[in-house]
């Protein structure tokens, strides 16, 4: 990689809140506690700063996915 290309473009120090929030949030903390610690007093504030990634999304669909996976096999098994 360039040189260029490892640089961020346009930060901003709020950027660092948002990473915060979303990182806390995808670690599993609740969003009231994520809240407290911005210092939010609506929880809609809270939601714009929390940003679920992709990888994030894609586990939780597959946890789900899973689990419908294991009731169909016991399901199955169960029916012989």
């Amino acid at each position: 990689m360039s040189d260029m290309q490892n640089e961020i473009q346009n930060f901003r120090f709020h950027d660092l809140r948002h990473k915060f929030a979303s990182q806390i949030v995808m670690n599993g903390v609740d969003l009231r506690t994520v809240q407290e610690l911005l210092g939010h007093k609506d929880i809609k504030m809270t939601l714009k700063y929390s940003h679920l990634s992709k990888a994030h999304k894609k586990n939780a669909v597959n946890k789900l996915n899973i689990t419908i996976y294991h009731k169909f096999i016991t399901v199955r098994e169960n029916q012989r």
